[in-house]
C-alpha cells in the first residue's frame, strides 16, 4: 500500500476513536514501530489533533471529535464510485430520484482536470444497462421510514386485501423493475408481500397495541416462510439458464450442482403458482421442470396457451 493510501486509511480507521495506542496502528496496518511513529507525525501535518500521555493509560487522545479531514480516493476508488452512481440511476425510484446527478456533479467539480477528464471519457466510451424502475412509487420516503423506524401503519394496498391494513414492515427490497415490501398484518396475523407502487394511502399510527420488534418480526418472517412455501419443486437448468436465475432470482431458490447436471431447487404456495409458472416459462429452453407433476402440468398448459396464439 503506498503511503498517501495508507494515511488515507489511518484517518478513516481513527475517524470514530477518542484514544488510540501505537501498537494499534502497527497491528492495523501491519508496519513498524517506526513507520508508525512517522506516520503519526504525517497524520499530525495534515490537521490530526492529539496530545500524548504516557504511562498503563496513556496513549494518544484525540481532541478534535469528528475528523474534518479530507479523505482522498486514488483513481480506482474514484472509477468505482462512478460506476456506481451510473449504475443506480435506473433504479433510483426513490424519495432521492434527484439527487444521483447533483451527487455526480459535485464529487466530479472537486477532482484534478485529468480526473475530471478520465471520468466524462469513461462516461462516453462505457454504456451502463441495468434494469429501470418501471412504476412511480408515491410513499416511499414514508414506507422507508416506517421500515427503518419499525413503525406501526394504517395503509392501503389493494392486491390482497380491500380496505385499510395496520401494518409494520421488516424490509424493503427491488426486484424485477419493482419496489417491494414484507409487511405483516397485525389484525390478520399474515404476512403479504406488497408492492410499493400499489400503496394508495400511508398513515403512521400512534400505537395502541405492543410494536413487535425486528428481530421478532424477522423470526416470524422465517417461519411464516418455511410453512407457507411448503411445496418443493425440482428443475433442470443449462449453464444459460443458471446464468439467468442468478440475475433474477427469489430467496427461496437455488442452485445446486450434481456431477454435470445444474439444477434449481425451491419451494412455492399453491396460491402463488402461476407466478412461478410465469417465471419458468421466461427462461424459455433453459429450464426443464422435473418435479412435481402439479407444477408440470401448470407449465405444459401455460405453453399451450402461448402455441395457441400462433
Amino acid at each position: 500500500m503506498k503511503k498517501s493510501e495508507r494515511l488515507n486509511q489511518e484517518l478513516i480507521y481513527l475517524s470514530d476513536k477518542k484514544v488510540f495506542h501505537l501498537k494499534e496502528l502497527e497491528e492495523a496496518f501491519a508496519i513498524s514501530e517506526r513507520t508508525a511513529l512517522r506516520d503519526i507525525a504525517d497524520l499530525e501535518q495534515l490537521g490530526l489533533a492529539f496530545y500524548s500521555e504516557t504511562g498503563r493509560s496513556g496513549g494518544y487522545h484525540i481532541t478534535n471529535s469528528k475528523l474534518l479531514l479530507p479523505i482522498r480516493f486514488n483513481t480506482s476508488e474514484i472509477n468505482a464510485i462512478f460506476f456506481a452512481l451510473q449504475a443506480i440511476k435506473n433504479i433510483s425510484e426513490t424519495p432521492y430520484s434527484n439527487e444521483y446527478q447533483k451527487i455526480q456533479a459535485k464529487l466530479l467539480k472537486n477532482l484534478p482536470t485529468r480526473l475530471q477528464e478520465q471520468i466524462k471519457l469513461q462516461e462516453e466510451f462505457v454504456q451502463y444497462v441495468s434494469q429501470p424502475s418501471l412504476n412511480k412509487v408515491i410513499f416511499f420516503d414514508l414506507l422507508l421510514k416506517a421500515c427503518i423506524d419499525n413503525d406501526l401503519i394504517l395503509a392501503e394496498n389493494q392486491q390482497f386485501i380491500k380496505g385499510k391494513q395496520k401494518l409494520q414492515l421488516l424490509d424493503l427490497f427491488y426486484q424485477a423493475g419493482n419496489w417491494f415490501c414484507h409487511a405483516y398484518n397485525l389484525d390478520l396475523k399474515r404476512w403479504f408481500v406488497l408492492r410499493l407502487d400499489k400503496f394508495r394511502m400511508v398513515k403512521q399510527l400512534k400505537s395502541d397495541r405492543v410494536i413487535i420488534s425486528k428481530n421478532e418480526l424477522s423470526e416470524s418472517y422465517q417461519e411464516y416462510e418455511q410453512k407457507h412455501y411448503c411445496i418443493p419443486y425440482q428443475c433442470l437448468l443449462t449453464k444459460i439458464g443458471e446464468q439467468k436465475i442468478k440475475y433474477n432470482s427469489y430467496p427461496i431458490m437455488q442452485i445446486m450442482h450434481q456431477g454435470q447436471k445444474i439444477y434449481l431447487n425451491g419451494r412455492y404456495n399453491k396460491e402463488e403458482l402461476h407466478y412461478l409458472v410465469d417465471y419458468l416459462i421466461s427462461l424459455g429452453s433453459e429450464v426443464k421442470v422435473l418435479k412435481p407433476q402439479e407444477l408440470r402440468d401448470s407449465y405444459l398448459r401455460k405453453l399451450k396457451q402461448i402455441i395457441k396464439q400462433y
